[in-house]
């Protein structure tokens, strides 16, 4: 009765929560007082509608002064999260120094870009690159290049005043690199048991360098993505402001989510992809109840179905999927996973996916068939 009422309670949030999808938009609006005018005005409104840049009750953005590491890597997060959502629960990380207040965000992150690389490489391997991300950013606070040590501190240790102090552009670029390994790694075109390396080779500075000022190969590695707008000279030492940096995640915020509707548009291996990506992310909002992203996932039909299962399909016992288009509907999507429900037996479950533009796939769990096997 108690899983009964508590599915009925969220699928009647989900109805009155899509009652006013409409209107969030402007309701959730964000005027900051020291943007009027500004260069960065737009992708900061922009960002403060979704959420990613947070209000204040002085309504005051600070576009000049500079970001801090903590809150570009939260920040960073916000974005990833807008789009494709939390895709694993976050673990805590001995690293990062527990009086600082956003670090479960950065913790999050790590779980995030942990999971992504492993669905994109299809291994769990030895590379983390958040924990990587977080390494090198504490070899830059020691004053030091940003670059592999001869000899590694186990004993490293990323404190709040680290944190909290303004970050370079190199800097961003690394924390960047890292964030975008998945693809990255996509168009290197190695095998996955080589990503170690090939990861290794820009802590080596082994790659070339595109800009003239900097051997640091990070920024040249992101290139591709149209993030920063450096022709030739990237200014690696260059403090990035508030206003810089929310612009940067403008851009990431459109690459994301125009990869997230191609990968499902296309076929074969990319659409595999982000479909893991979609299944995980769905699971882990109803496994942990959250309404925000149960709207961007399901219909409340689909919603209702889930009650119905035997047990909660959790994200991470997702063991296997596979994609197909419906037989007599082809806009239509079918992802069937596979979860180990006990010892001798799996739990089958059928998903379809409809078309909705309300979602930033582009779909939504509109049915939910299972078996047990």
């Amino acid at each position: 009765m108690g899983k009964r009422m508590i599915i009925g309670l969220l699928m009647t949030m989900l109805v009155v929560q899509s009652l006013f999808a409409g209107n969030a938009g402007a309701a959730a609006a964000v005027t900051f007082t020291d943007l009027n005018g500004h260069w960065a005005q737009q992708s900061v409104n922009e960002l403060a509608r979704l959420g990613i840049v947070k209000r204040n009750a002085r309504q005051l953005f600070y576009p000049n002064s500079p970001i801090s590491r903590g809150e570009a890597l939260a920040m960073l997060n916000r974005v990833f999260e807008s789009v494709y959502g939390p895709v694993a629960k976050p673990l805590r990380k001995a690293n990062i120094d527990y009086r600082y207040q956003p670090r479960w965000e950065i913790e999050q992150l790590l779980r995030n870009m942990d999971t992504l690389l492993e669905i994109e490489t299809g291994i769990t391997s030895d590379y983390d690159p958040g924990d990587r991300m977080l390494y090198y950013l504490y070899i830059s606070d020691s004053g030091q290049l940003i670059k592999k040590p001869e000899k590694q501190n186990p004993d490293w240790w990323l404190s709040a005043a680290a944190l909290s102090r303004p970050m370079s552009r190199e800097e961003a670029s690394l924390i960047l690199f890292h964030m975008l390994t998945p693809q990255i790694y996509r168009t290197a075109n190695i095998k996955p048991q080589d990503a170690a390396s090939f990861f290794t080779s820009y802590y080596e500075w082994k790659q070339e360098s595109y800009y003239r000022d900097t051997y640091s190969p990070y920024a040249t590695a992101i290139r591709e993505f149209n993030l920063f707008a450096s022709p030739t000279a990237f200014l690696p030492d260059k403090t990035m402001t508030r206003a810089e940096y929310a612009v940067v995640m403008k851009r990431l915020l459109d690459y994301y989510q125009n990869q997230a509707l191609l990968q499902f548009q296309a076929k074969g291996n990319a659409q595999q992809k982000v479909a893991t990506v979609f299944l995980k992310a769905a699971n882990l909002a109803y496994e942990t109840k959250n309404q925000a992203k149960l709207l961007k996932s399901f219909t409340p039909a689909a919603l209702t179905s889930m009650g119905k299962l035997p047990r909660v399909p959790l994200s991470a016992e997702l063991a296997s999927l596979t994609v197909r288009t419906d037989e007599t509907d082809n806009r239509q999507l079918w992802l069937i996973g596979e979860y180990k429900y006990s010892q001798n037996r799996s739990l089958r479950v059928e998903y379809r996916l409809d078309p909705d533009p309300t979602s930033t796939y582009g779909r939504k769990i509109a049915a939910v068939l299972y078996s047990l096997k």
